[in-house]
């Protein structure tokens, strides 16, 4: 069913996620915010997040570190640093570091490289470059501070190999992400407390899917509900595109429910080709939007235990996002993580729709003026630049139920 708790919480406070890699074109930009903001929902997504952005500035070696501003900063499971090396660095050359050990009491948003630190030639006679840095090949290094926020701070150091130091428009482009990082380490931060709470509970697996906004299914390979989260039963309920039919999913045209049993069928494992996930569209009365319903394998070792029904060998899981009902929440979230007013935040969700400023100002009943002025502080307290940005985060947040 996806990470535990647990796993949120360890792939928040474990250092080093990283990767080594190759250059890649600036262009790839709009795709790894969108790869940073599916990060802040799913900790495992990390790893590759640090090999784009590795990429994106021409580093060897990025490593993402959380941890509380005032603890020992440890190098021990960084990727591009030996073993050896990280051990003497805590018993003896983190002393000498003139970058990592203040990078976490930064402001937020801080970059620095060792040449701003010192001028080149003396920090390359001292000894800690001499007899700790050049030995491992690192030729330059960057640091940022990308959150520091109450008792927990996120730095991200880049490595780089390679003889020559960062260009500005290197720099430049991590520039333009920390914001993006620091908001999705923030999401992340709220969701993994939230499950947190939910695993002190016998039923917390249970409660956690029915916190969700989007419906979550397990089904059988011949489309029969094992069990359903509160959206779902919703959903259900309404009957209007996605209903049970005969005890088995069905949607609301014959074609539909036959593309949605196929797909099932495969993700269960019924299909020689072997079990696939896929997606599609569920149609409904007008004026409601169509369902995405996403349909994936479920192993018989992640047959979701704490159901008791669930013994068959060969599940699939849904999940069906309604894009009306996941908007709810949205706005009491972006008050709370951002910092918005809820004036702001009525019109960030109405821009999250698609509507631009005109259709919105009509809907709230507000001059244009009014709304532009609210979009351009949305736009500077979320870091999004346009309105797809903003949609992307909109749906993010969307996530969890708002009531």
């Amino acid at each position: 069913m996806g990470p535990t708790a647990a796993a949120h919480a360890a792939a928040i406070d474990t250092v080093a996620h990283s990767a080594r890699v190759r250059h890649c074109a600036p262009d790839e930009t709009s795709g790894l915010i969108d790869a940073i903001y599916d990060a802040g929902f799913d900790a495992q997504r990390w790893p590759a997040v640090c090999a784009r952005i590795a990429q994106r500035i021409g580093a060897q070696h990025v490593n993402l570190t959380m941890l509380p501003p005032e603890s020992t900063f440890s190098l021990a499971e960084w990727d591009g640093i030996d073993a050896s090396f990280a051990h003497s660095y805590a018993q003896h050359y983190g002393g000498f570091d003139p970058i990592v050990p203040q990078a976490r009491r930064w402001a937020a948003g801080t970059l620095v490289t060792d040449t701003m630190i010192h001028p080149q030639g003396s920090l390359e006679r001292s000894a800690f470059v001499q007899e700790w840095v050049r030995p491992q090949r690192f030729y330059t290094v960057a640091f940022a501070n990308v959150l520091r926020e109450g008792d927990m701070a996120a730095v991200l150091g880049a490595l780089r190999h390679e003889k020559r130091f960062y260009s500005e428009d290197e720099l430049d482009a991590l520039r333009d992400l920390l914001p993006h990082l620091r908001n999705a380490l923030r999401v992340q931060r709220h969701t993994a407390r939230t499950l947190a709470a939910y695993d002190k509970s016998a039923d917390a697996p249970t409660d956690a899917l029915d916190a969700l906004a989007h419906g979550v299914l397990i089904v059988d390979a011949d489309a029969h509900i094992v069990f359903a989260n509160r959206a779902a039963t919703a959903q259900l309920a309404r009957a209007n595109g996605l209903r049970t039919e005969h005890a088995a999913l069905s949607a609301g045209t014959a074609a539909a429910t036959q593309q949605l049993r196929a797909l099932i069928a495969r993700a269960a494992g019924r299909d020689a080709r072997g079990r696939t996930g896929g997606a599609m569209l569920i149609a409904r009365q007008r004026p409601d939007e169509p369902l995405q319903a996403l349909v994936s394998p479920l192993g018989a070792h992640r047959r979701a235990d704490y159901c008791a029904q669930a013994e068959r060998a060969g599940t699939a899981m849904l999940i069906v996002i309604d894009p009306q009902s996941s908007r709810r929440g949205v706005e009491t979230r972006l008050v709370a993580l951002f910092g918005l007013t809820p004036a702001e935040a009525r019109v960030a969700c109405e821009v999250g729709k698609g509507l631009n400023p005109k259709d919105v100002a009509e809907a709230l009943q507000v001059l244009p003026s009014t709304v532009r002025t609210h979009l351009h502080h949305v736009f500077a307290k979320t870091t999004t630049r346009r309105q797809a940005e903003l949609m992307r985060l909109i749906a993010q947040l969307a996530i969890a139920r708002g009531d």
